[in-house]
């Protein structure tokens, strides 16, 4: 008997890839051949006519027969259960703009279209649209010279000894507005600023009266959208029934002008009042919304400060010209303390513990957005009265949680399996009814998003449409990378209010095509083995290579292994390590980000056992420099041999490449010189090593860096050189340290 091929299901054969063109030019040579009385074999001839009508039938025949082998692998696939990944709908965040018009807000309901180009969004969320636009700033240390430090600290100790007590130490730090729209800019890191904090300054249109703006803007609800720098540690599915955290994950406050200031300088200290908010997500993690009620107008304003008091300690910013006069308020934005519901536990940090921030964007008048069109209210039939019955939505993929179906008028439910849904009537036995399952019948269909399916039930298992009934349906389609589209792309909107402007200010995301077939049946192992249920080492990771809308590079599975805990055992948690097979910005060293972990966890998370906790991380690399001394064989070329050597060494500590069997670094591995050394020594074109250093984060020169738990290593720098190897000093470079603020002062550097 022969073996079975444990290699994926082979494609459609090529019955004959002859097309409409090859058929009919081959019938007319065959004519001089069995005919040659027909000589007049122009296009208009009613006999050259016949042959291009047959050769029309027979391309569309010979395209019907080569999808029968196609249709067979689907058939394959729905007979094991195995379900394809549908396409992913891309989403994005937009922010409105009220430039022109009446001094009021314009409240947009959910659902209002936009578009990039002929690619149609929706938005998710409704927000009223204030007349007011949202400008950041931030207050960084200042870069002083050392020949200046003695004069700066001379006159501003003077200039602001009232604000401080004896003793006090300046921070000085200048005020840096925040350009979210200028390409491949730095996330802001909130931790980098002297105070930990964003400050939004909202300012009324050009030409509106600042008191108006307040009058406008008085008790009604901002809407703050957040877009965080995507870059992650990892993600925690915590044991089924555990607590999770609440909260916006930042904290907004508005400046407390209710409480006078005293005339002392010393006495004169800012405080704030926390604004009343309301968010879906922790938008630290996830790109999201936060909805702030807005105080009455009195309360909408700031200080008026002497120009030596502007942005001293917690004061905000100093603002000069045009913005100055149209500042209506400052916000000030800070990560919020972490909450969480239930009793304390190992996963919480407890409510003092600050959140780190690094935004990508934060701005006003803003509202999530997905990429679909909308179908409104598609007849797809009459009942039949028979059982199984199936009918298909036109558009797919369908976005099944905005499926709204309706038999005769009245709408139906949509469930996963129809071989629990109640039967039509009561079932019989004897002379009594009885029902297996005392629940109130529920008429419910299911429906496949990928292919627009919609399966009613049996009449033992749920309801079947009624004969002649019409069966209709009002849904959202969309999906695939076209959705994918870059900042600023989202400009237009038929709905958009006049002197209401629209824009994404930041690349949409998550958009994916479907699993194909082929992608499928490299699956069908796996998926056989394991049902999609996460018991054994390989059953994750087979489960995680299925994840849909990532480009997985490498996976580890690392069982009784909590990286908070580390190499301490820890029954009940399996740690997931994933690498992104590329990353724009890190392209040698993976990282993986918020959006790419949360579509690991989301896929993860309904097939792994209730009781385990989940850990998924991407790796943390160590940083790691090199430097090798060689001597190059007589007559080769030296530049291309150090080149070679450099890449050589890049690809043996890749995370995705390296190691020996070429599959990337081995966790638990350790990098030792030698073994560089024996790298470089094997290296085409060296004809000997004559040193190699070695150093890790704490700059000193090793024989080896340990590398344990999900620690991968970050080749940072490496250097060839013939003759002796390149000092590490030199190849390290040193970084001055920055001084700790303690009163901030604004700094304003001499100009020429």
């Amino acid at each position: 008997m022969t073996a079975m091929s444990s290699g994926p299901l082979p494609g459609p054969p090529a019955v004959d890839d002859r097309g409409y063109p090859e058929l009919l030019a081959e019938a007319l040579a065959r004519i001089p051949v069995h005919n040659p009385e027909w000589t007049n074999r122009n296009e208009s001839d009613p006999g050259v006519t016949l042959l291009q009508l047959w050769a029309f039938m027979a391309e569309s025949i010979m395209y019907r027969s080569a999808l029968i082998p196609e249709r067979n692998r689907q058939a394959f696939l729905r007979l094991i259960g195995y379900q394809r990944a549908p396409a992913q709908a891309a989403s994005g965040l937009v922010a409105f703009e009220h430039r022109s018009g009446p001094l009021t807000s314009r409240v947009l309901e959910p659902g209002i279209e936009v578009a990039a180009g002929s690619v149609p969004f929706r938005t998710d969320t409704g927000l009223e649209v204030l007349p007011v636009t949202g400008k950041a700033f931030l207050k960084r240390l200042a870069v002083i010279s050392d020949e200046e430090r003695a004069d700066v600290e001379r006159e501003y100790g003077a200039l602001f000894a009232s604000f401080a007590e004896p003793g006090t130490d300046f921070a000085f730090y200048e005020t840096s507005a925040v350009d979210w729209a200028m390409a491949g800019h730095e996330p802001v890191d909130l931790t980098t600023t002297v105070d930990g904090a964003l400050w939004l300054a909202l300012l009324a249109r050009p030409g509106d009266p600042v008191d108006a703006a307040r009058e406008a803007l008085a008790h009604r609800i901002l809407t703050l959208g957040v877009v965080p720098e995507l870059a992650a540690d990892g993600r925690v599915l915590p044991p089924s029934g555990a607590r999770s955290r609440t909260g916006s994950g930042i904290e907004v406050s508005l400046p407390n002008v209710a409480v006078p200031l005293p005339d002392e300088a010393a006495g004169r200290i800012a405080t704030y009042v926390p604004v009343p908010s309301r968010a879906a997500t922790d938008v630290l993690s996830t790109a999201g919304v936060v909805q702030l009620e807005l105080p009455g107008p009195d309360a909408l304003a700031t200080w008026a400060l002497d120009p030596t008091e502007d942005g001293v300690g917690a004061f905000p910013p100093a603002l000069e010209g045009a913005e100055a006069e149209r500042l209506v308020t400052w916000l000030r934005v800070r990560p919020a303390p972490r909450a969480s519901t239930g009793s304390p536990g190992p996963d919480d940090d407890g409510p003092a513990a600050q959140a780190t921030a690094r935004l990508r964007w934060l701005g006003v008048n803003a509202a999530l957005v997905r990429q679909r069109a909308h179908v409104a209210a598609e007849t797809l039939g009459r009942g039949s009265g028979q059982g199984d019955q199936v009918v298909e939505l036109t558009q797919v993929p369908v976005l099944t949680d905005s499926l709204v179906l309706s038999v005769a008028g009245h709408p139906w439910q949509r469930v996963d399996d129809l071989a629990s849904a109640a039967p039509e009537a009561p079932l019989v036995q004897g002379s009594s009814p009885v029902l297996a399952d005392p629940v109130e019948r529920v008429d419910v269909y299911t429906v496949d998003r990928q292919s627009g399916e919609v399966r009613f039930g049996d009449g033992i298992h749920g309801r079947r449409p009624p004969a002649g009934a019409v069966i209709s349906a009002t849904y959202d389609h969309g999906g695939g990378r076209a959705g994918l589209v870059a900042a600023g792309a989202i400009n237009k909107g038929p709905r958009v209010p006049a002197g209401v402007t629209v824009s994404n200010p930041v690349p949409t995301w998550g958009g994916a095509e479907a699993e194909s077939v082929a992608d499928a049946e490299l699956q069908v192992s796996g998926f056989v083995r394991n049902r999609d249920r996460g018991v054994t080492t390989g059953d994750y990771a087979d489960i995680v290579r299925r994840t849909p809308g990532i480009d997985l590079g490498r996976v580890e599975i690392l069982p009784l292994y909590d990286p908070e805990l580390g190499d301490v055992a820890s029954p009940g948690v399996v740690t997931v390590l994933v690498v992104p097979r590329y990353d724009a910005q890190r392209p040698e060293t993976p990282v993986p980000d918020r959006q790419f972990l949360d579509a690991v966890c989301a896929h993860l998370d309904p097939r792994r056992l209730v009781t385990t906790r989940v850990h998924v991380h991407g790796p943390d690399y160590v940083p790691v420099w090199l430097s090798v001394g060689m001597t190059p064989v007589p007559g080769q070329d030296v530049a291309v041999v150090q080149q070679a050597l450099r890449t050589g060494l890049r690809t043996f500590l890749s995370p995705l490449a390296g190691g020996r069997a070429a599959t990337g670094w081995p966790l638990g591995t350790d990098l030792e010189r030698l073994e560089a050394w024996t790298v470089a020594a094997r290296m085409e074109g060296v004809a000997k090593v004559t040193g190699v250093l070695l150093c890790g984060s704490d700059g000193a020169d090793v024989d080896r860096v340990a590398l344990t738990g999900l620690r991968l290593p970050r080749l940072v720098a490496v250097s060839v050189r013939s003759g002796p190897p390149q000092p590490l000093a030199e190849l390290l470079g040193a970084a001055p340290p920055l001084d700790s603020p303690v009163l901030p002062i604004p700094y304003v550097p001499a100009e020429c």
